[in-house]
């Protein structure tokens, strides 16, 4: 299982993340359900462009294997280093994966 995404960002850009899901013998295979949980810079669940915490939101399924979520930022969010926490349940078996994107100010703010 990965989580893939571009590291840096600006105010007002939408994140793309993208999850794998993997057996042990390395083929794509679904699960039961992806959740994601978006952690801003100062340790609190991220709020998106639509106003919506992004705490455990189940991810969009997109092709086996495949998990998507879009985040929009808005122009006022925190600058700084967010965290991405994914949990990944099948059946009775729970995987956590953690990544993280940096947000910076845009140019013309």
């Amino acid at each position: 299982m990965a989580i893939r995404v571009v590291s840096e960002y600006i105010r007002k850009d939408t994140v793309r993340v993208i999850v794998y899901i993997y057996d042990d013998d390395e083929a794509l295979v679904d699960a039961t359900s992806v959740d994601i949980s978006i952690v801003d810079p100062d340790g609190d669940i991220a709020v998106n462009a639509s106003a919506v915490s992004v705490d455990e939101v189940a991810m969009t399924w997109t092709a086996t294997g495949n998990y998507e979520y879009y985040y929009t930022t808005l122009t006022s969010i925190l600058e700084g280093d967010y965290q991405i926490e994914c949990d990944i349940t099948d059946g009775s078996y729970h995987t956590y994966v953690h990544g993280h994107f940096s947000v910076s100010a845009g140019v013309n703010e």
